[in-house]
């Protein structure tokens, strides 16, 4: 359950036992006047009032949930807001060479290269995607997720517990834990696990989380993981918004196979 789900469960909570409340002290007060006495009568208006101020208390904290639930629980909360990552690679090789041949008549040759190299990669999705999801609701232009986490197992409310940048087998299901912020329900969002280029999970839905709280994607490759390097990327419609790697160590344990009885 998001913290908008559980904001918006506890405010209509409150609203529903406000009106039961109030329901039940006019129908007190309405009783009130078939008593036949009057301290009977005086003591069950001053309770059917007493449930009815318990009612109007009841429905006016709904209101603050309403107005004031969610701040109060990002502050509690506070999902962290994610730094584009953009990743540049700069070689600058610099070759010269100085070959001199003397002869009779002197020749004395030397050439300088040196070449500039900058390449920047954006992970993309492929284009088989982009035909699919062209018809797709657009994402909100200051949607944002946080740097991916990764972890054995995750809390009540999808935070990690004890997160790590490598692995050692035997592992079961990994998971990747983000906050989030600004989405829009419906919105198509794809995760892709990747070990050595290849990928070994994928994962693609409208995204049903609500505008911020905390969310998480998994991956449990058949036959274990095997010893490498990881990489998790994120997209939110069609634009990559967050990656992340990590390493798993040790070769992944083996099926025992039961020999099967001969007759």
């Amino acid at each position: 359950m998001t913290i908008d789900q559980t904001v918006s469960w506890l405010a209509w909570t409150l609203v529903l036992t406000g009106l039961v409340l109030g329901v039940v002290a006019v129908r007190r007060v309405f009783q009130t006047g078939r008593l036949r006495y009057y301290l009977l009568r005086r003591e069950q208006a001053a309770g059917a009032w007493r449930l009815l101020l318990v009612a109007a208390a009841v429905i006016l904290a709904s209101i603050v949930v309403f107005a004031f639930g969610r701040p109060a629980a990002y502050v509690v909360f506070p999902p962290t807001p994610s730094v584009t990552p953009t990743r540049t690679t700069t070689s600058t090789p610099t070759i010269t060479q100085s070959p001199t041949i003397t002869v009779t008549p002197s020749i004395s040759v030397t050439p300088s290269v040196t070449p500039t190299a900058t390449v920047s990669v954006t992970p993309m999705l492929p284009e088989s995607l982009l035909l699919l999801y062209q018809d797709d609701i657009t994402p909100q232009p200051d949607a944002i997720l946080s740097p991916i986490l990764v972890a054995t197992s995750l809390t009540g409310f999808n935070i990690p517990i004890d997160p790590a940048e490598a692995f050692d087998n035997p592992v079961g299901r990994l998971y990747g834990a983000f906050s989030y912020d600004h989405m829009s329900d419906g919105v198509r969002w794809v995760a892709f696990w990747y070990r050595d280029g290849e990928v070994i999970c994928f994962e693609s839905n409208p995204w049903d989380g609500g505008t911020g709280g905390y969310g998480y994607t998994d991956c449990l490759p058949e036959g274990g993981w095997p010893e490498g390097e990881y990489e998790i990327q994120i997209f939110i419609g069609t634009q990559w918004q967050v990656s992340t790697r990590f390493q798993i160590r040790g070769s992944p344990p083996t099926a025992t196979v039961s020999p099967s009885p001969t007759p």
